[in-house]
């Protein structure tokens, strides 16, 4: 008996400070709302489509490819069209003209872009097609451009880059890193 006495006057003053805190004729506690997570914001990139040759430069940069910035990610979908033509990078790290074009897909770890400028080159690194699925050089058909000399081939690359500027002697060369598509919007 002596224990039940101690328990019940232990919990005596504990319920009597509840009952000063809390009484009987208050309204409830409203129960506590958890604030939803902000959204992530949108991730910055560039999103670049353009033709070459855009227009005489004068052996200037292009102006179409001014909205490259260093290190914001680039979603970049440019096509080249005759004289214009890209090189692709062989095994042995050598570039050579893509001189046949099969109309499709072009298997091609790196390729080299002219701009129609000495004073920009654009060389992009394609990756792997599992690890970059975004990044992708085509030959492409186009009947405007068919003549006696032409099959009427344009060259298309897309993809996800990272833009690095590496200054050189009297030009810029952009140096084209691939990245996941996600980075530039595309997918999850």
């Amino acid at each position: 008996m002596r224990r039940v006495f101690a328990v019940i006057s232990a919990i005596l003053p504990a319920l009597a400070v509840a009952c000063v805190y809390a009484p009987e004729g208050a309204p409830p506690p409203q129960p506590v709302t958890l604030a939803a997570p902000a959204p992530a914001p949108p991730a910055h990139f560039v999103a670049l489509t353009a033709t070459l040759p855009h227009a005489p430069s004068e052996g200037l940069p292009p102006s179409v490819l001014d909205p490259i910035q260093e290190g914001a990610p680039l979603l970049l979908d440019l096509t080249l069209l005759p004289p214009l033509t890209p090189s692709i990078r062989q095994p042995d790290g050598t570039y050579i003209l893509a001189e046949s074009c099969d109309f499709g897909v072009v298997e091609a770890g790196a390729v080299s872009l002219p701009t129609g400028s000495y004073h920009m080159l654009i060389n992009a690194e394609l990756g792997t097609p599992s690890a970059n699925p975004a990044s992708l050089l085509s030959c492409e058909y186009d009947p405007a451009l068919m003549s006696d000399d032409s099959p009427g081939a344009s060259w298309r690359l897309r993809g996800c880059f990272l833009p690095q500027a590496v200054s050189i002697p009297t030009a810029t060369l952009w140096a084209l890193s691939p990245l996941p598509a996600s980075a530039c919007g595309i997918g999850n």
